[in-house]
């Protein structure tokens, strides 16, 4: 009998251990995107270009964005970002140093923040150096594309990611988790649905447990 209660209590304690970790994990949280995938290189831009993307929506919590480049072998050039608005006024600008490494899940590109609340306009890639470089997205035809590289119409459409600043734990979204979790449903449900659901499942684990521990022992 004993050991069975000793058994059951370390799975237990594992279990509380490596919810604990798990949930105080942290990482850069999203801000949003511009609802493109990224399976292929969709644009192409040369050294020394611009490539910019109308319809476009800068977020106002956004600090960076994350983008996939291709260099072809080559060594990355300076890619400077700039956002503007619908009067063509500047409204946040970023770099990426040449010479990085290409990462295969994208690129981070820091933007200057804070830069305003959110604002529709055009996003710009200025590329440097001397080399082609590309931008991963998917492939859209020239009549509904909103890329021009240099001023000319190009197909394809860059996959954008934006991420807030710093870091949060999964802790530190509970709020917004819970507020999510009513969304959808009936009138009745509100912000409460998530704890009561959790206490719920919590309560049903223990009783689980209780009838294990009995028919064991």
């Amino acid at each position: 009998m004993a050991r069975v209660r000793i058994a059951i209590g370390l799975a237990v304690l594992a279990t509380a251990i490596g919810f604990l970790v798990d949930m105080s994990g942290s990482a850069p949280r999203g801000a949003g995107d511009d609802s493109v995938s990224r399976p292929v290189f969709a644009n192409t831009v040369p050294g020394g270009g611009v490539l910019c993307q109308g319809s476009m929506v800068l977020p106002g919590d956004a600090a960076s964005i994350n983008i996939l480049i291709g260099t072809y072998g080559h060594r990355m050039p300076r890619i400077a970002v700039q956002f503007k608005n619908l009067h063509g006024r500047t409204v946040a600008t970023g770099a990426l140093p040449a010479g990085v490494t290409v990462d295969p899940l994208g690129n981070r590109i820091a933007l200057g923040y804070p830069h305003g609340p959110s604002v529709a306009g055009t996003l710009c890639l200025h590329v440097g150096g001397t080399h082609q470089i590309a931008f991963g997205g998917e492939p859209f035809p020239t009549t509904i594309s909103a890329v021009r590289v240099n001023g000319q119409l190009q197909a394809g459409k860059v996959s954008v990611i934006y991420t807030r600043p710093g870091r949060e734990s999964w802790w530190q979204l509970l709020g917004a988790l819970d507020q999510r979790f009513g969304l959808g449903k009936s009138t009745i449900f509100g912000n409460w649905t998530l704890p009561v659901v959790a206490l719920v499942a919590l309560a049903l684990w223990f009783a689980a447990l209780r009838f294990l521990v009995r028919e064991l022992t």
